[in-house]
This record gives C-alpha cells, structure tokens and sequence, in this order.
C-alpha cells in the first residue's frame, strides 16, 4: 500500500510540477538571482516538489508561508558559492521566522505533539545551518541546508497529518 501511495504522489508532484504552477514561483528571488547578468539562479528539471510544495502551502499557517518564501529560492538555486553566500545572509530572517513558526499552536485536529517535535527540529536546523555558515563551512553548508530542508517539509508533514519520510 506504501509503495502505492508513493507512486501516487509522485505522479501528483510530477504533473504539478509540469503545469508550472509550484510554490517558487511567487517567491522572491536571492539578490544574485535578479542581478540579470547571467548568474542567476534556476531550479533544475529534476526538482518536481515545487508543484506539489505549492498546493501544500496553501493550508498552512502564515508563519509557515513566511518561512517558505525565504527557502525556497535558496533551495532551489543552483548548488555552488553563491548559493552559499545568499543562504548565509538570509540566515538571521530565517532564524527569525524559524522562532516565529515555533510560537504557533498545532492546527486544528494535529497531534500538539507532533507539530511541537517538528518545529524544534526547524529551529534546531536553522541554529545548525548558521553555525555552518559563521564557520564559512563550505562542505558543512550543504547538508547543514539540506537539513532545514527536511525539517521544512517535516513541518509540512506534521500539518498534514502524517510523519514526512527523510
């Protein structure tokens, strides 16, 4: 049934994804990304989430969103060091809007206990991912990035009822 289900999802996001609809679209891009001299960043083909992250994002809390638009164009740039160097400079709004995701209260019909796991794992992935970035840790950064990532779509995970798979 797992496995089922899985797939199901998978052809959900991939159709998503085609229609151009995903969630990255509305979000502000990093500095670099604007600057119009051909560095801009660009999410790869291979990266079908943005669709599904979209109608996922339309049921949560607005600290959430808020969250998200800060991450996403992050994440979704290209991995190198200017992906690096515009993670790092969000990393004090993403610190903040980490805190304020935490201070919201388990939406109606989630277990309290989940959500509250789920947005201290946020939190304690945004601490990491700054010590990683104070360090000018460029093989830390990553998978320091990559974690608050997961706990993003953790978070997600505990809104929607159910535990997100790492």
């Amino acid at each position: 049934m797992k496995a089922f289900a899985a797939r199901a999802v998978f052809a959900l996001v991939v159709a998503a994804a085609a229609s151009g609809t995903g969630a990255c679209s509305k979000s502000k891009a990093p500095e670099s990304a604007k600057a119009g001299d051909g560095s801009a960043a660009t999410a790869p083909a291979d990266k079908p989430s943005q669709g599904a992250e979209h109608h996922e994002m339309n049921n949560l809390p607005p600290e959430v969103s808020k969250f998200h638009d800060v991450l996403a164009p992050r994440w979704h740039a290209e991995k190198g060091p200017q992906r690096m160097k515009d993670t790092c400079a969000a990393v004090p709004e993403m610190t903040t809007n980490a805190a304020a995701v935490a201070k919201t209260t388990a939406p109606d019909g989630k277990d309290p206990a989940v959500w509250s796991a789920a947005t201290k794992e946020l939190v304690d992935a945004v601490a990491n991912l700054k010590v990683s970035c104070d360090a000018n840790d460029a093989a830390g950064f990553e998978p320091a990035f990559e974690r608050v990532h997961h706990g993003f779509h953790g978070l997600m995970g505990a809104h929607e009822g159910h535990e997100a798979k790492r």
